[in-house]
């Protein structure tokens, strides 16, 4: 910008500041009142016991003492080309999961296990390419290939959704064998993208893709997990690092208006946030540089999709080992990082705490990974760093395509490709 427009910028700015109603402390004390109010009925999210939130110093969740379940722990992580276009309307993403052990004497051997997932877009008719799996030495492939889609504008993020998705379910699932320890997912528990599609398909709301058998493979992947380390006794957790979501703050909002809840002006308590990680932010605000703050557990109790009620397993009902899908609903609760102020979401399905005692014992197992780093479960960290797919990596996979031309975008290609490699598809 010239000195002018930066100028006119700068003003606005301050203008925009001095139009905030609230200061810092305040917006925390806000949100801390309407975090009680999470207690009352309504909406699709209810708290397990009373909404509560904690402060415990880093140090004494490090080195927790009964923790039934001391090393090893493990992580999986797909990581992905993001989608390579190509000039025919050839669309390409690979997705490279791997699984990270932690722990100072554990085995690491799993860690050389990988699967590889090539997904394929293409209205031709006279592709001949079909679904093929190929393996060398301790690493699996396949290609997969996406059909017709009926909202091409969301081609691409389909596409990644279901190469990562399908990657990561079928590698976990595949390292099962070796995993007798709690076992963290890079995102939520379960693909909710993937399942969203299925919803929408029984729904009749006109799924992006018809009379295709993918999405339900790739939802038992993590069915078969979960079923796996229940019978283990050994969680089962998803870390969400960033998320779009508003589940708490629009149950939150209809909690107020379904209990006619006021504040001290006589009006309806407001919600002003959009996003449940900007909320609980808020409410687990703390200036310590050596403490982790954090929410009790809550539950979603069904998925509100276009006027229709769904559990979020409905689609695999018959896979479920240990009850219906209501057994299966994601419980979650949040954390907060000192130093950076990051919110994770924890989750893992309420099978796993049904009783009160391995309930605190689960969600003091997720904190003790995290106050030892200060950041994800190491195991977490583990997978990401050896799944990663360098930017090397990915022009190379893009010119291994020679029959046809690459198509450039100047946004993703160009000055702003290191915002892109931060996109996130869920």
């Amino acid at each position: 910008m010239d000195e002018r427009a930066f100028d006119v910028v700068r003003q606005l700015a301050e203008r925009v500041d001095a139009g905030i109603p609230r200061e810092v402390n305040d917006q925390a004390a806000h949100a801390r009142e309407l975090f009680g109010l999470l207690g009352y009925d309504g909406g699709t999210v209810e708290p397990i016991g009373e909404p509560e939130y904690f402060k415990t110093r880093k140090a004494e969740l490090g080195t927790w003492t009964d923790d039934p379940w001391t090393e090893p722990t493990y992580g999986v992580d797909a990581s992905t080309t993001r989608p390579l276009e190509y000039n025919n309307g050839l669309v390409v993403d690979t997705a490279h999961a791997k699984i990270g052990v932690s722990g100072a004497d554990s085995d690491r051997s799993a860690e050389r296990r990988g699967t590889v997932v090539t997904g394929v877009y293409l209205e031709d008719d006279d592709v001949t390419l079909h679904h093929e799996q190929t393996e060398r030495g301790s690493v699996e492939g396949e290609i997969i290939r996406i059909p017709e889609m009926r909202q091409r504008a969301n081609v691409t993020s389909i596409l990644t959704s279901t190469v990562q998705r399908l990657a990561e379910g079928k590698h976990a699932r595949r390292c099962l064998d070796v995993v007798d320890g709690p076992l963290f997912l890079d995102g939520s528990v379960y693909p909710l993208s993937v399942i969203y599609w299925t919803l929408l398909d029984r729904a009749g709301q006109g799924a992006p893709i018809g009379n295709w058998d993918l999405p339900t493979d790739v939802i038992e992947n993590y069915v078969a997990v979960v079923d796996a380390c229940f019978e283990r006794d050994v969680p089962v957790l998803g870390v969400v690092k960033t998320s779009s979501m508003g589940e708490l703050t629009d149950s939150l909002r209809t909690k107020i208006t379904q209990h006619d809840l006021r504040g001290p002006h006589g009006t309806l308590h407001d919600v002003p946030w959009l996003r449940d990680h900007q909320f609980i932010g808020e409410v687990l605000r703390d200036d310590s540089l050596d403490h982790l703050t954090y929410t009790s557990w809550f539950v979603q109790t069904d998925v509100e999709l276009r006027g229709n009620s769904f559990d979020l397993l409905t689609a695999v009902s018959d896979e479920l080992s240990h009850g219906q899908p209501d057994a299966y609903r994601r419980a979650f609760a949040y954390v907060r990082t000192p130093k950076t102020g990051n919110v994770f979401r924890i989750e893992t399905p309420i099978l796993f705490l049904t009783d009160d005692e391995r309930r605190e014992q689960i969600l003091l197992k997720a904190l003790k990974e995290i106050a030892r780093q200060s950041d994800v479960p190491r195991a977490v960290a583990r997978a990401d760093r050896i799944a990663r797919i360098s930017p090397d990596n990915r022009e190379t996979i893009r010119d291994a395509l020679q029959t046809v031309e690459s198509a450039f975008d100047y946004n993703r290609d160009g000055r702003w490709s290191h915002l892109e490699d931060s996109r996130t598809y869920e």
